[in-house]
């Protein structure tokens, strides 16, 4: 099922949530989580939710969801 409307997902680029027009590949999804300095993690939870049939939004969504808990846990210390 195609998602059309914008989703709201933790941008671990921004540190911050956004709201965004959902990707229509995995590889402009793929870019969203690419190219910083920690961000495999995050990646691998994105392919991860691919392979179990989730949707590019959930998929997105997830892997921002891995990086806020990241970034919140490491805040607490």
């Amino acid at each position: 099922m195609a998602h059309h409307s914008p989703i709201r997902w933790y941008n671990p680029k921004l540190a911050d949530f956004e709201w965004r027009k959902v990707p229509q590949t995995d590889e402009e999804a793929s870019e969203l989580l690419d190219g910083y300095p920690g961000c495999e993690p995050y990646a691998v939870v994105f392919r991860e939710w691919r392979n179990l049939g989730a949707s590019i939004a959930v998929a997105l969504i997830q892997a921002g969801e891995a990086a806020k808990e990241e970034r919140d846990d490491a805040s607490d210390c």
